[in-house]
């Protein structure tokens, strides 16, 4: 995982990663392609070119499973801290995608669990949505996501607790911020907010 910049008063509360239990198949892959092909070696080997052939080929294979699980682990994380998560996802070791989400955009937080191997290994997705209920972030397949769904929500709840406490130029600062971030459709329902307020305020001095 890339190293995170923390702002200011920011710290990690957790990291998070897929569970090991999502990539049982190809564990158990790599472990027969090693295991097979090294208990029949000698047997291979006197096959000549073909036999040392498979066994090449069948140890590539799972070499190639457990550098799977491997990059799975490493490359694909996400920080959790007490003002936004930031996603790292990668599909390979020269891949990386980064998204982050501020706590103050969440407003659903769920999570789901399919299958058989999803509640024996306790693994499954958790969702992020905005007021709109679009989503802003998915983490896949991820350790105990009940335990994430419970972290996030106390974490955004005492975010907007600490929020109100806010003077009102703290508050000007923090939408100054962060107006990039909104939809084109709340810019313009602030813009005219404003501009109803400074017309009233204009009248008001005449």
């Amino acid at each position: 995982m890339t190293k995170i910049h923390l702002e200011k008063n920011e710290e990690i509360i957790a990291i998070i990663k897929p569970s090991l239990g999502c990539y049982i198949l190809e564990i158990i892959g790599a472990i027969l392609f090693v295991l097979i092909p090294s208990y029949f070696a000698f047997w291979l080997f006197a096959q000549n070119v073909y036999g040392v052939a498979a066994f090449g080929f069948s140890l590539a294979i799972g070499i190639l499973l457990v550098l799977k699980v491997i990059v799975g682990q490493t490359r694909n994380s996400t920080a959790l801290t007490n003002q936004r998560l930031t996603h790292f996802k990668s599909s390979g070791f020269f891949d990386e995608e980064v998204l982050s989400v501020n706590l103050y955009e969440i407003q659903n937080v769920f999570y789901f669990k399919k299958g058989i191997l999803a509640k024996i290994f306790n693994y499954g997705d958790l969702s992020l949505e905005n007021s709109q209920r679009q989503e802003l972030l998915r983490l896949l397949k991820i350790s105990a996501p009940e335990k994430v769904f419970l972290a996030i929500n106390k974490l955004k709840n005492d975010f907007w607790l600490k929020e109100k406490d806010l003077d009102a130029g703290e508050i000007l600062e923090l939408f100054m911020d962060n107006l990039s971030l909104l939809p084109t459709e709340d810019l313009r329902e602030a813009k005219e907010c404003i501009e109803d307020i400074l017309i009233n305020r204009a009248k008001t001095k005449k």
